[in-house]
């Protein structure tokens, strides 16, 4: 997991090409068309946050997460997968299970523009969430095969 500001995404180096390829776009075409290239797809939603008590953590196996707020705020939860408990079955086709953490096992907060969040397949995630008052949210999340 790493999270920090989008000016500071330029420090990084990863030895995965399309890593690399899909942090050149958040650099240079942050905002521009939402596509699918052979190194990474790019999704732009928008949603309104759900109670942190109504949501799960989500994981991956296959796929590395880029999540960038353009609006609103949302609420983040971060553990590592060793972490999940009353995992649910691994859905091969759309790469995601999901599951339970322990409070005292995962870093929380909430992401706001100008941040980025970057899960990898050892990181599950809880997003999409709120504690006090829903917010509309837009955001981009960059899908990066391994």
């Amino acid at each position: 997991m790493i999270y920090d500001k989008i000016a500071n995404l330029g420090q990084y180096a990863f030895e995965n090409p399309r890593m690399m390829s899909c942090i050149q776009d958040i650099r240079t075409n942050l905002l521009g068309e939402t596509h699918g290239t052979a190194d990474f797809r790019k999704n732009r939603i928008s949603f309104t946050t759900t109670p942190k008590s109504e949501k799960r953590y989500e994981a991956h196996n296959r796929f590395i997460d880029i999540h960038i707020v353009l609006e609103g705020r949302e609420y983040v939860e971060v553990s590592n997968v060793e972490c999940l408990t009353s995992r649910s079955e691994y859905d091969r086709e759309r790469d995601i299970y999901f599951g339970d953490v322990a409070a005292g096992q995962r870093l929380s907060g909430y992401l706001e523009p100008g941040y980025f969040l970057i899960c990898f397949p050892e990181d599950t995630h809880l997003v999409g969430a709120h504690e006090e008052l829903e917010q509309e949210v837009t955001k981009i999340i960059y899908k990066i095969e391994v």
